[in-house]
């Protein structure tokens, strides 16, 4: 498992600015068979900087814009380290919506999570992986609305916390959200 820091130049990065755009150029850089199953999280965390987790190490080259990446094996964390996280993600929670006359029976709807809910939320996403002590969030727009979260937590489950980081969280992985960084607590 891979993570990758790609350096990007605005001026060149024509369309990048755009989520689907930006989805197939990533996922084709690292996997260039539509059909395949390689596992492939993305977040552009700056206008000029992309982070891409991915099972291959991505060709950059590929990628619009790109001048320079950093491509290293993702660091595992063991049980009981604290560590900084950082998550930006679409929150969102399945809600029965109201039958109709149009339309009788009752249907499970998706819809966004109100921000009083983001701390169980994150508990029931993180909470196999990562025991969560701090956590922060603003939000970045988009619909759903995609929110940049940050924290500190305690590493419960290590092999957990790599799946979380490969197979993303909540909605939007396809479009840049989703992806859970980690990174040792530094002294202060």
């Amino acid at each position: 498992m891979y993570l990758s820091r790609i350096s990007l130049d605005p001026k060149r990065a024509v369309g990048m600015d755009q989520w689907a755009v930006m989805g197939k150029i990533v996922r084709r850089s690292v996997d260039p068979d539509p059909g395949s199953d390689a596992r492939v999280l993305w977040a552009r965390i700056s206008p000029t900087t992309l982070v891409i987790s991915s099972d291959t190490a991505p060709a950059w080259g590929k990628i619009t814009g790109a001048y320079a990446a950093s491509i290293l094996p993702m660091t595992r964390h063991t049980e009981g380290e604290t560590i900084r996280w950082e998550l930006i993600t679409a929150p969102t929670t399945q809600r029965e919506a109201e039958p109709t006359e149009a339309n009788p029976e009752p249907r499970v709807k998706k819809v966004a999570l109100p921000e009083p809910e983001f701390e169980e939320w994150l508990d029931l996403k993180l909470g196999s992986a990562l025991r969560v002590t701090s956590a922060k969030w603003k939000r970045l727009g988009g619909r759903p609305a995609r929110y940049h979260f940050t924290g500190e937590a305690i590493v419960q489950d290590s092999e957990a916390l790599q799946e979380l980081a490969l197979n993303g969280i909540g909605a939007g992985t396809a479009t840049g959200a989703g992806l859970l960084l980690a990174s040792p607590l530094e002294a202060p």
